[in-house]
């Protein structure tokens, strides 16, 4: 292989991938994907293309980047697709001598279920599991998506610690440090930390999956194309946030979660989160806080 020093964003979906690809491809030490999920190591119809393909899917030039980053959330989907992953991408570290480093960003688990929930009702993937849940609990498969803890172990074990990085959302977003984080993350990576980046556009937003909200009409509109290289990225948030809610009479609607729900998935997840707050040293305050009853 030519390419011999990756990053991956592994996840975790709806978490904050989309924004942090976008920013790390400003950096010009930084190769990105030409298509941001891959999906190389998860999927056995990409796996099957072999690394040859894998690595046609960046423009790599070795004079001038030193990373190949892709972002595929997909990877951290489960806690099977996690140790798939981790094996694989240990599997051609070995054989080729490459280098693979990984970052993996994590949401407050009941935000991140709420969200996931909603695109998965208007897409229609999620309505087999909706059907599972009762007004107490949640399908095991909805809760082993955010054992973030378990899935950080597998890329742990094979990697060490040094080459896993663990974010938080709030992290990234405008309210939190995103400078402070790219700078941690220049570190890891070993890349230039003095490169200024863009950070006030927002990449993914919520509901930017919908194409019946009014600000999916006017951004697909051509005659309002002029007007889009125009407008900052502060103002274009603002119209976002206001203009991307779906309609109230949208038939695609899900039912939120219960207070009973909410506690579940706490109780679930009480030991994940104390590994991720005691091994991982992670600060997770800004999360609800463990439930004790159901």
């Amino acid at each position: 292989m030519q390419i011999d020093n990756f990053c991956l964003i592994i996840g975790t979906q709806k978490g904050g991938t989309s924004s942090l690809f976008s920013y790390l491809a400003q950096h010009p030490q930084i190769s990105p994907s030409k298509m941001k999920e891959t999906n190389f190591f998860s999927e056995e119809k990409q796996w099957e293309k072999g690394l040859a393909y894998y690595e046609s899917l960046w423009n790599w030039n070795s004079d001038q980047f030193s990373v190949a980053l892709e972002a595929s959330p997909n990877y951290t989907n489960s806690l099977l697709e996690a140790t798939t992953v981790a094996q694989r991408t240990y599997a051609v570290s070995q054989a080729e001598k490459a280098q693979f480093k990984f970052i993996y960003i994590l949401r407050d688990p009941v935000k991140k279920i709420a969200s996931m929930r909603k695109q998965g009702v208007y897409q229609g993937w999620y309505m087999p599991l909706l059907a599972k849940e009762t007004l107490d609990t949640l399908p095991t498969e909805v809760i082993e998506c955010v054992r973030y803890a378990e899935v950080a172990d597998q890329f742990v074990a094979k990697f060490s610690p040094e080459n896993v990085l663990l974010l938080q959302t709030n992290e990234l977003s405008q309210k939190g440090n995103p400078k402070a984080v790219m700078n941690k993350v220049c570190s890891f990576l070993a890349i230039d930390a003095d490169f200024v980046f863009s950070l006030d556009k927002i990449y993914n937003a919520q509901n930017s999956y919908r194409n019946d909200t009014l600000w999916h009409l006017l951004r697909s509109s051509p005659y309002l194309t002029p007007l889009k290289s125009l407008m900052p990225n502060t103002l274009k948030n603002r119209a976002r946030s206001v203009l991307a809610k779906p309609p109230k009479t949208s038939t695609k609607v899900v039912p939120p979660l219960t207070k009973a729900q909410q506690t579940f998935i706490l109780n679930a997840l009480r030991e994940d989160r104390a590994k991720l707050e005691t091994t991982y040293g992670l600060d997770l305050s800004s999360w609800q806080h463990t439930a004790t009853e159901a």
